[in-house]
């Protein structure tokens, strides 16, 4: 193959990902807009691209649909599959820190398809026990990270774990209208008012 031609088909390559990326991207906006079920052509139109041009890119709205929650969970995976610092290296309060970080970056990732009828189909769809691995991985992450002292504290620990829950945050941004610092400035006053005498 010429090099031209090599190039060419790489510059191809690249804006069929790029509108790839735009297409998902466009569609958690209309989501985080208030249009919780967009269709194919409020999506072409936003993209400024055509209905057609969408189905070259997936084959079907459950095709669309699958991609956003599967780049959602390789995003959030990725987040949360980030090295955690050596707990000796710092304290428990600085390893909540990088919790609350982590988590911030996760919610958002997934807002879109938690406020979407999206994710309300997909997950009737999921088995209880995949939706379990997720709260117990959560929850584990807490107990590892927070002092015996509050862990051993059920109501304290139950109301640290639903303040750090994607449904509290859901109802900062959307609900109460917070912008991402300042819900997260929610979240870090709310644990360190929690665990002040931890």
């Amino acid at each position: 193959m010429s090099e031209v031609r090599a190039l060419k088909l790489d510059g191809r390559v690249e804006r069929t990902a790029a509108t790839h990326e735009k297409i998902l991207s466009i569609t958690r906006e209309l989501i985080l807009t208030g249009n919780i079920d967009p269709t194919a052509r409020e999506i072409a139109e936003a993209t400024a691209i055509t209905t057609r041009t969408l189905f070259r890119h997936f084959s079907d709205m459950e095709s669309l649909h699958r991609s956003l929650i599967e780049d959602a969970g390789t995003k959030a995976a990725a987040v949360m599959d980030d090295p955690f610092p050596d707990q000796t290296a710092s304290s428990w309060r600085d390893q909540m820190q990088i919790v609350i970080t982590r988590r911030v970056r996760v919610f958002e990732s997934l807002l879109p398809l938690y406020i979407s009828t999206i994710w309300s189909r997909h997950r009737a769809s999921t088995s209880g026990s995949q939706r379990d691995s997720g709260i117990k991985r959560r929850r584990k992450r807490l107990m590892e990270v927070l002092p015996r002292g509050i862990t051993q504290d059920q109501i304290l620990f139950e109301v640290i774990d639903g303040v750090l829950g994607i449904e509290y945050w859901i109802s900062l941004r959307r609900d109460q209208r917070l912008s991402v610092s300042k819900a997260t400035r929610v979240l870090r006053l709310a644990v360190e008012r929690l665990t002040a005498h931890g």
